[in-house]
């Protein structure tokens, strides 16, 4: 069974880009995610949520928000990443941070049109993200 909720990281494709972030050069993986956000005309459902999760790195490093739930074993790489990568600097993302959210809420994203679908959800979902722009802008 495959995780999926309105949550930024209660999605299989967002946990699996936490893996790569992790697995290799963490800041470009994060620039590249965003840029290709911001470059293609439509926005698939993967590269959504990497934009995302690139966000919410960027949105941990520079404002220090938390990811991990209440209760949850062991925290979200995400939570650990300042501190595990102290030389990694990417407050200059934000920018391209905020604009790529913006995509993945506007009409060109796949991500944003499945979510429109479920009636119940997708205000909390969207907020999320609203919020997630607020935080970086």
């Amino acid at each position: 069974m495959g995780a999926w909720g309105h949550g930024h990281f209660e999605d299989d494709a967002a946990l699996d880009f936490m893996i790569e972030i992790e697995a290799g050069d963490s800041k470009k993986t994060i620039a590249d995610a965003l840029t290709y956000a911001l470059e293609v005309d439509y926005l698939d459902y993967d590269e959504g949520n990497a934009a995302i999760v690139s966000s919410a790195y960027i949105d941990r490093q520079v404002n220090g928000t938390k990811f991990s739930t209440p209760g949850q074993e062991e925290p979200l790489e995400v939570d650990t990443f300042p501190e595990r990568h102290p030389d990694v600097e990417l407050s200059e993302l934000r920018s391209a941070a905020v604009q790529a959210l913006q995509k993945v809420l506007g009409d060109d994203s796949e991500l944003n049109e499945l979510w429109a679908e479920n009636e119940e959800l997708y205000p909390e979902w969207r907020l999320s993200i609203e919020q997630l722009i607020n935080r970086l802008a």
